[in-house]
Order: C-alpha cells, then sequence, then structure tokens
C-alpha cells in the first residue's frame, strides 16, 4: 500500500486569482473556479475547478420509514476530486446515524422532556430552505436554515448552518470548510449527551482500513478523554488504498469545557460540550475542517495553521 510522507510545513495560502487552475492536478486547466451546483432538492455540490469537493445532503422525505431513515437530517459529504470517491460515510454501515460532516445532540433536554436529535430518536433535522449562496473566485459558501423539530413538528431550535470552502493551492489539499453555525433555540434548553454520542462531528467512509486509522494531537501524549480544551485534532484515515488527513479545529470563542472525541478505528471523530440556553439566546459556533491527501503535517505546522485562522 502506498503511503505518502508526512508534509514538515504549513502550506502558506496563495493567491487563487493565480492558482485555482492547479488546485486539482497539473492535467487539470479550468477558469470555473468555485461553484455551486444545485441538484434538485436533494443536494447542493460545491467544486473547485470544476472538480466536486463536497456534497450538502439535505433532502427530507417523510413518505415511508425507509425513506425517512436515509433522509432525517442534513450532512455534507466530502469527495476526493481525483477520484470522485465519497470520503466520507452516508446512511447505513456501521452506525447509520453517522454522516459526513454533521452536528447533534442525544440529551436535548426541555421542560417537556429529553429528545435525541442525534439518532434521531424522538426528533428531526429538517432542511428549510438556502437562506444564501454565494461564491467567488476565492471561496464558495452557503447558508441552510435547519429546522430542529419535536414531536408534533414543534421547532425547538431553528439553526442557520453556514458552510464556507476555500483552498490553500497545494495539490494534496482537497479543501478547507469553515463551519458556522447560529442556533436559534425557541424554548428554554439544554444541549447534553456524552462525546459518543452529541457535538459537531466527521465520519470518514465506511470502507475504512480500521487498522491504519490514527490520530494526532497538540502535545505528545494527550488524552482527549482526560485533556479538554484542545484547539484541534488530526485523523489520518486510509481508503481504497488512498490515505487522508483531517484536521478538526475547534475556535477558542466556542462554549468550554470543550471534549474531543477521537480514539474509534472507524474514525468518527469530533467536539463535544454542553450548554444551557434560554428561548431568544442565540450560541454561535465556529468549526474549521482541512482535508488533505497523505499523511498530516507536523503538529508546529498544525498549530501555526490553526492559530491564523482562530485569529
Amino acid at each position: 500500500m502506498h503511503k505518502e510522507k508526512p508534509r514538515n510545513q504549513l502550506f502558506r495560502p496563495v493567491s487563487l486569482l493565480l492558482s485555482v487552475f492547479t488546485l486539482i492536478s497539473v492535467e487539470t486547466r479550468s477558469e470555473e473556479g468555485f461553484k455551486l451546483l444545485d441538484l434538485g432538492k436533494k443536494q447542493l455540490d460545491i467544486q473547485i475547478a470544476g472538480k466536486t469537493v463536497g456534497r450538502y445532503m439535505f433532502a427530507h422525505d417523510p413518505s415511508n420509514s425507509q425513506n425517512l431513515h436515509q433522509t432525517y437530517k442534513p450532512f455534507l459529504h466530502v469527495i476526493d476530486p481525483n477520484s470522485g470517491t465519497l470520503i466520507t460515510k452516508g446512511p447505513g454501515g456501521q452506525f447509520t446515524h453517522h454522516r459526513g460532516i454533521y452536528l447533534g445532540w442525544n440529551r436535548l433536554t426541555t421542560d417537556e422532556g429529553r429528545f435525541d436529535l442525534w439518532h434521531m430518536n424522538k426528533g428531526l433535522q429538517v432542511h428549510q430552505s438556502f437562506i444564501r449562496k454565494h461564491n467567488t473566485p476565492e471561496s464558495a459558501s452557503f447558508t441552510s436554515n435547519v429546522h430542529w423539530l419535536i414531536p408534533e413538528d414543534r421547532v425547538v431550535i431553528d439553526e442557520l448552518r453556514t458552510m464556507k470552502f476555500t483552498h490553500d493551492g497545494h495539490r494534496d489539499t482537497i479543501a478547507i470548510i469553515d463551519l458556522t453555525t447560529h442556533l436559534n433555540p425557541k424554548m428554554d434548553l439544554m444541549l447534553n449527551g456524552d462525546p459518543e454520542h452529541a457535538g459537531i462531528q466527521y465520519r470518514p467512509a465506511n470502507e475504512v482500513d480500521k487498522k491504519a486509522t490514527t490520530y494526532l494531537f497538540p502535545k505528545d501524549g494527550q488524552d482527549p478523554r482526560k485533556d479538554f480544551n484542545l484547539p484541534w485534532v488530526t485523523e489520518y484515515y486510509e481508503l481504497n488504498e488512498n490515505g487522508y488527513s483531517v484536521i478538526h479545529m475547534n475556535h477558542p470563542k466556542n462554549p468550554n469545557p470543550t471534549r474531543y472525541s477521537a480514539y474509534r478505528d472507524y474514525g468518527r471523530f469530533g467536539a463535544f460540550f454542553t450548554k444551557s440556553l434560554k428561548k431568544g439566546e442565540t450560541l454561535e459556533l465556529h468549526y474549521r475542517f482541512v482535508i488533505r491527501r497523505g499523511k498530516p503535517a507536523e503538529r508546529d505546522s498544525i498549530q501555526s495553521e490553526f492559530e491564523q485562522w482562530a485569529k
């Protein structure tokens, strides 16, 4: 199995007006830049230089139990543009509710009881509409209005989920994805759960080589079960003989304490916190996902990249 050597330095951003023509490979020449491609009422594709790198899955079909299971929450797929392979997981497989880049809490508590907006037991996340779509030569972004529903289709959270795609110009980079979300509670509630079943998560494709999955932390010897408020965690996984690294960055302004779940061999990892919210109070969250082919960079390089973003 071919494994690429680690990169030892941060890829410094370059002018995308100059580099966008070589984002995917030296053979690809396109002046399309960043593009959002609507595909009906099911998905929105994000393209860089004519190649799809992201796919926002927002369909909701309650016509029968099988269709509802497939579409009970929106999520983002990540795609390797060189092969067109989905490198994240959708419905089915090990833990069907694990889907790409997604968020939720399995113990969302109100005065009326506890609701599971993770497994989607006694709850649903339903995309309502796109509030905004925007693309420039340097980025593409969209904002999805998502209703978090409890029984009788009552809205417990009105969410504005924004995902922005950029690129650093290096051929190993698939995409840099900024997730900013505004959670607007419609009643007093508590976001509760545990690191395994709540928070902002990334799930690789179901076919990963479980023996190859590893995690890198900011300092040697750190244990995410004990060390809280980590600024970032990096995962490396292998799929179809290709290796991928994912940096999951947690912005300093996000709630503390934040705990990372980053130890499963199938690759689901992410940041978790608990938080009480009053009706009408907005919680704003910021995360960044940096997805590249090959082994992760060194710690110092990732830390520098995090600090530039966190500013």
